[in-house]
This record gives C-alpha cells, sequence and structure tokens, in this order.
C-alpha cells in the first residue's frame, strides 16, 4: 500500500491498512501548550519556536493512520517509517481486540477515550447545547463560549479579535509570497517526479498539494531554506 509522506517519496507500507494513511521521517513533536500559545498570540511562529525547546520538543519518524473500523485516530513514532508503522499497527490490533471501556474525562462534547487501550471516538452525546435550541450539541462554539447546532450556526456571531485559523489566507500571506511559494513547491513536486496543478492551503502550517503528495511549512527558517533551495527550476 502507498502512502503519502512529508517531504520524502512514497512509502510502501508492510501492512494493508485499507484506509488513509500518513507519515513523515522527521516530524517534530511539540511541548504541551505550544497550540495554546500560538492560537492566543500576536506572532505565532515566534512564541511556537520559543516554546519548542530542545528538553521538550523532539523530532521522530512517525506513521498515522484513519481506520473506519472502528473510526478513529491511530498515530506511532520510532527511529524510522518501519518502526513508526509497527508500532501503529500494533495499537491498533490492541484496538480490535479490546473490550472498550469508555470514559468522559474533561470532555463535554461527546468525545471519549476508552480505559484499556489508544482507542478514542466521539460516542457520548455532548453535555453542551446550542444556545438557541437546547439541543445537545457540540458542532460549534462563538468566541463567548456559547454553543450552536449545525441548524443554527447562521446566529454564530463573528469574533472581532479572530485567531490565526480564523482569518483568511488572503490577509495574512502577501500575494508575491504566495506566488514564490507556489513556484519552489511545483519546482520540488517536479523534481521529484510529481506533475500536475498545485494546490494551496494555510491554517496554522502552510501546505502545497501535487496529485498525492504534500509539503508542508511551518517555521520561518524551514521556509526560507525551501525558498533557497528551490527557487530555481532544476
Amino acid at each position: 500500500m502507498k502512502v503519502k509522506m512529508s517531504f520524502a517519496p512514497e512509502y510502501d507500507s508492510k501492512y494493508n491498512w485499507n484506509c488513509f494513511c500518513q507519515g513523515g521521517e522527521n516530524g517534530m513533536v511539540l511541548p504541551k501548550g505550544s497550540f495554546d500559545k500560538v492560537f492566543s498570540s500576536d506572532e505565532p511562529l515566534k512564541d511556537l519556536i520559543e516554546g519548542a525547546t530542545d528538553n521538550e520538543s523532539y523530532i521522530t519518524a512517525f506513521f498515522e493512520a484513519f481506520p473506519n473500523n472502528p473510526k478513529c485516530f491511530i498515530r506511532g513514532e520510532g527511529k524510522t517509517i518501519q518502526e513508526a508503522e509497527e508500532s501503529c499497527w500494533q495499537k491498533y490490533q490492541k484496538i480490535l481486540n479490546c473490550n472498550h471501556e469508555m470514559e468522559r474525562r474533561d470532555r463535554k462534547d461527546g468525545y471519549g477515550y476508552c480505559k484499556h487501550c489508544s482507542y478514542s471516538s466521539t460516542v457520548f452525546e455532548p453535555l453542551t447545547k446550542c444556545c438557541k435550541c437546547g439541543k445537545s450539541t457540540s458542532y460549534t462554539q462563538d468566541y463567548k463560549g456559547k454553543w450552536y447546532c449545525q441548524k443554527h450556526n447562521r446566529f454564530k456571531p463573528k469574533n472581532p479579535n479572530p485567531r490565526i485559523w480564523e482569518i483568511s489566507d488572503d490577509k495574512r500571506l502577501p500575494r508575491k509570497r504566495k506566488k514564490l511559494l507556489k513556484k519552489c513547491a511545483q519546482n520540488m513536486f517536479e523534481k521529484s517526479g510529481t506533475f500536475g496543478k498545485v494546490k494551496f492551503s494555510y491554517l496554522v502550517t502552510k501546505k502545497f498539494y501535487c496529485n498525492n503528495q504534500v509539503i508542508t511549512l511551518l517555521f520561518e527558517r524551514q521556509e526560507k531554506e525551501f525558498i533557497k533551495k528551490y527557487k530555481n527550476k532544476f
């Protein structure tokens, strides 16, 4: 089975997962609380880098699977992508053979965790209720902490001080910069033998897609190195 990799050719998995999988050989695991800092900051990348100290963050190969039976997310880590897949597979086997006993822990949105394995998913009725109709929902929440079901989402007020993921990419990324990055991504894809239209998305990370390949940029230094290496066509 072919698995999409970040900054690397596709990986031939050892097991037949029969679901969407992705992986990477140099994934960064950030310290707890980093993204809370990012989402509330005016300079998110700067604060993220400052938060990712050598003692708390680390680089690892990772393998992520999104099975449909049961529907969940599983991540394995290791020194190599093969070790990461094996770790992920063993977690999946434990999930399949477990008599799940679920608990909410501190969640109110209906999400639950098994007491005996790594399985977690939305299995409970949400404790949060729509502020308009009183129906149990975890569909969306406004900046004041009020919840809205899908039907009443149209009444959700806009955040006067939007966080990073609520701002359109046109406001956060200059057009010339976006054009340059897409050009570099095109050159990198073509160098690896992938040809086609490059699509772009920007939430916390900048992502470029071409066919089944994806390039992810997070840090400013990573972006500069990317431009330096792929600005000129090979």
